[in-house]
Parts: structure tokens; sequence; C-alpha cells
């Protein structure tokens, strides 16, 4: 399933999220309060997969956990809840639900998984993305530093074969998948020309089951 590479996800994600389709991004505040604070971060990255997908959905909804990043991206100008994903009663179904690097982030991930179903139209798909735990930068890190590079939310990995299972356990059935590759440094990153597996991360479609 995992045959294409693609340098940004939004490239796959956004043929999902464009009208009339109703859209909730999970986990959509992207901060890392320990080092500099939800509002700073959300106010100076261009990028943020969640401005980038109100762009294409003004209806778009976001939930994060994060109060202080909830009340920033409101003030914004965004419709954010301020929710737990594992444990969210919204009242209503989405046709799409992006969850972007959230899943490593989350203390029971297949309790989250089961909630997003519950959440998930019959006909919608949930769009999964994660950092792969085999990327082949991380093997450079350990060689240079002694460990790998972890983010100080992550609370766990996935890499397509147990994310499959997890998925499946938690009713829902991949679809597509796709590795992700940012354009980076040769010297860490060739292997990933031999071998897709040692890409930067992955995005899996799944649909209820």
């Amino acid at each position: 399933m995992y045959t294409e590479t693609i340098r940004d996800r939004l490239a796959v994600i956004e043929r999902h999220v464009r009208p009339p389709r109703s859209v909730l991004d999970v986990g959509c505040v992207d901060a890392r309060p320990q080092r500099d604070g939800s509002a700073a971060r959300i106010q100076r990255k261009p990028n943020l997969l969640h401005k980038r997908l109100k762009e294409l959905n003004p209806e778009l909804v976001g939930v994060d956990f994060d109060a202080e990043g909830v009340s920033v991206l409101n003030a914004m100008g965004f419709n954010v809840v301020q929710a737990d994903v594992e444990t969210m009663q919204l009242g209503r179904r989405f046709d799409t639900i992006v969850a972007g690097e959230i899943i490593e982030h989350l203390l029971n991930p297949g309790r989250a998984l089961r909630n997003l179903r519950e959440h998930l139209k019959d006909d919608g798909v949930l769009i999964l993305s994660t950092p792969n735990p085999f990327y082949s930068a991380q093997v450079w890190k350990i060689w240079r530093y002694g460990r790998p590079s972890v983010n100080e939310g992550h609370m766990g990995w996935q890499d397509p074969i147990t994310l499959q299972q997890l998925l499946r356990a938690s009713g829902l059935e991949p679809v597509e998948g796709y590795w992700i590759q940012p354009a980076g440094k040769l010297l860490k990153t060739w292997k990933r020309w031999l071998r897709p597996y040692f890409s930067h991360s992955f995005l899996c479609l799944a649909k209820k089951v």
C-alpha cells in the first residue's frame, strides 16, 4: 500500500477537505509548550497545518487539549474546541477527520481511534500522519549523539505495520498509504532512495469497517 513518496502531506489531504465536506482537525494547535509556549508557535509558524486546512475549507472545526493554544486560535478567527481526543463528545459526525502528528502524543491511542471512529460518518475518511521511527536520519543521530531525536511530547512510535494493526483493532480499515519525505540533506537521508521505509514520516487513510 505504501508505494508512493510525497513531500507534502497536504498533497493528499487536500482532495478530502474541500467543501462541501465537513472536516475535523484534531491536535490542531501543534505547539510545544515546554519550549516556547503555544501562542508564540502558532503566531510565527506560517505552515501550520490547521491554517492551511482553513484556507481550503472555511467551515473547518478544530480540537485540541491545549487550552492556551485553543484560545489563541479562536482569537485569530478559527473555530476550535478545547477537548481531549480520547474522550470528547462533539455531538456530530464528519466527512473527514485529519489527525496530523498526534497519535504519537497520546496516552491511549487505541481509545482515541475508537472515539474518532464514532465522530466519523459511515462513508467518511480518517487521515493520519505520524513520524517514522525508522527514519534514516535517526540512525545518523544515534551514531553521532548516542540517541535518536525524540519530541518531548512523544509517548509512543508507530510504523505502517503496527498502525495498520491498531486501526483494524479500532474498527477502521486502512485504504491508502504514503511515505512523506520533505527535502533534506542527502548525507543523512540517502538510505530512503534504496528503501522507502527509511522515509521521514508516513500518512495513512482509513475508513470505518
